[in-house]
């Protein structure tokens, strides 16, 4: 295993994560993957995730369209782990929903 390995895994734990919680942030939990991200390797790692039941991934027109499942969102969330898929900060996220609850009660 060379040194690049190990950071290679790493960035596509990352980038699994971040797919996972931008479909969770989605009001309908879908995306295509131009809409996701422009690399390369946004494909390849949505068959990933779809091939652990965390996305279901079809191809329509062209463009993988990926929608998040109950176990993904699951994930994104941080409620449940997934060998491969980095932990999302949660303290990051319970911060951003207690900032939008005090933006909503500022607006009443």
């Amino acid at each position: 295993m060379t040194h690049r390995e190990p950071m290679a895994e790493a960035w596509r734990a990352h980038l699994r994560i971040a797919i996972l919680r931008a479909l969770n942030d989605d009001p309908g939990k879908a995306g295509n993957e131009s809409l996701l991200v422009d690399l390369d390797q946004v494909r390849d790692e949505l068959l990933w995730l779809h091939e652990r039941n965390l996305v279901q991934a079809n191809v329509v027109r062209g463009s993988m369209v990926a929608l998040l499942t109950e176990r993904g969102a699951m994930v994104a969330e941080g409620k449940r782990t997934e060998e491969g898929v980095k932990r999302p900060n949660v303290t990051a996220q319970l911060a951003r929903k207690a900032l939008k609850i005090s933006l909503d009660d500022l607006k009443y």
